[in-house]
């Protein structure tokens, strides 16, 4: 096999844990496993999760929700992005939690359910994308309060918050978001209240609410470094990262100072190198960015894979399907050797095998 990606259960059910392990008494964990799990696989993703401490999963749109029921076929299935009116069948069909920010949507779902059909209200605090702004939601759910089988059972929101750079403002969205779902609870009682993903889940612990949606730390991914500022460790220690893709070297040759390369001779040697070339490239994932072929005065971010933990930086452009390699320091390097590569995982070609370990 020339290139696969490795996914380690294992460490992503000590990661679920860890997540559980800091929830407040009552508080429901949902294993967001969106985009196919960020990569690692949804129905793998899931089913770990579940097994160490996640109550309920949340997917991204109803065709993604429905692709996992077949494989979950009593869990709780959120849908975190709105849907479309003519979207409700599927979402009955298949006993799914969708997001709502609109009447005419709560009307279509009312007008599909057989029997009571649940939906979580979302709230736009600032960042735009969907949402129902604050000071209409009252109105909206009293409004909605005449379906029969259409019910809310949730509120939501996703804060647009960067973590270090506007803290202070989240605080204050978070506690006005907590005082606006006490008052829909006077309309809908028993509303279960979110708006903690992982950056949330680190930074302000106190607000888990009724639930915390966790995407990035499930994966071994910290989406903030405020502990960093603050010269402590990370707020879930001990994270590891179950991805990891790698390519094997199936060529490696010597070029002299001065030799130029690849099309139209983009990359001159700067002095005597082994290049070794892997079969991936950006038709996997990998970056576009050439490897600069120019004087500066800096030397610029270079990317790199590791062999054997030791750095070997890309060379000239990355081409569709393969990447040459800087390994004049690693005398080890030959081919068939695996190089671990840093590929953003949703980004990763799908028909590239995956491994469960």
């Amino acid at each position: 096999m020339l290139k696969w990606v490795e996914i380690n259960l294992k460490t992503l059910a000590g990661n679920a844990r860890a997540i559980k392990k800091e929830l407040k008494p009552g508080v429901a964990f949902m294993a967001v496993v969106k985009a196919d799990g960020y990569g690692h696989g949804a129905a793998a993703a899931g089913k770990t999760a579940l097994a160490n401490g996640a109550d309920c999963l949340g997917a991204l749109t109803a065709e993604e929700g429905a692709a996992l029921r077949g494989t979950f076929p009593k869990t709780p299935i959120h849908l975190l992005a709105p849907s479309l009116p003519e979207e409700a069948p599927l979402i009955v069909k298949n006993g799914l939690i969708p997001t709502a920010d609109s009447v005419n949507f709560i009307r279509a779902l009312d007008r599909a359910a057989k029997k009571t059909a649940p939906y979580h209200l979302d709230i736009d605090l600032g960042l735009g994308r969907w949402g129902v702004k604050p000071e209409a939601a009252e109105a909206l759910l009293a409004k909605a309060a005449e379906f029969k089988k259409a019910r809310p059972g949730g509120v939501s929101a996703h804060l647009a918050y960067r973590p270090a750079q506007n803290m202070t403002e989240a605080e204050e969205k978070l506690s006005t978001f907590s005082a606006l779902a006490a008052r829909l609870r006077a309309l809908a009682p028993g509303l279960k209240a979110h708006a903690a993903n992982s950056s949330i889940f680190c930074d302000f612990p106190r607000w888990q609410l009724d639930m915390v949606r966790i995407g990035n730390l499930l994966y071994g991914i910290y989406p903030t470094d405020v502990y960093k500022k603050k010269k402590q460790g990370p707020p879930l220690p001990g994270l590891g990262r179950p991805w990891q893709f790698y390519a094997r070297i199936i060529s490696v040759r010597k070029v002299k100072k001065g030799e130029s390369l690849g099309y139209c001779g983009e990359f001159t040697a700067p002095r005597s190198m082994r290049l070794a070339t892997i079969p991936a490239g950006y038709s996997d994932g990998l970056t576009m960015e050439p490897t600069e072929n120019k004087i500066r005065i800096t030397s610029g971010f270079r990317y790199w894979g590791l062999i054997n933990g030791r750095k070997a930086f890309f060379t000239g452009r990355t081409g569709i399907a393969h990447t040459m390699l800087d390994v004049t320091d690693i005398p080890e390097a030959q081919p068939g050797t695996p190089v671990a590569l840093h590929v953003r995982r949703t980004a990763a070609n799908a028909k590239i095998p995956r491994i469960y370990k």
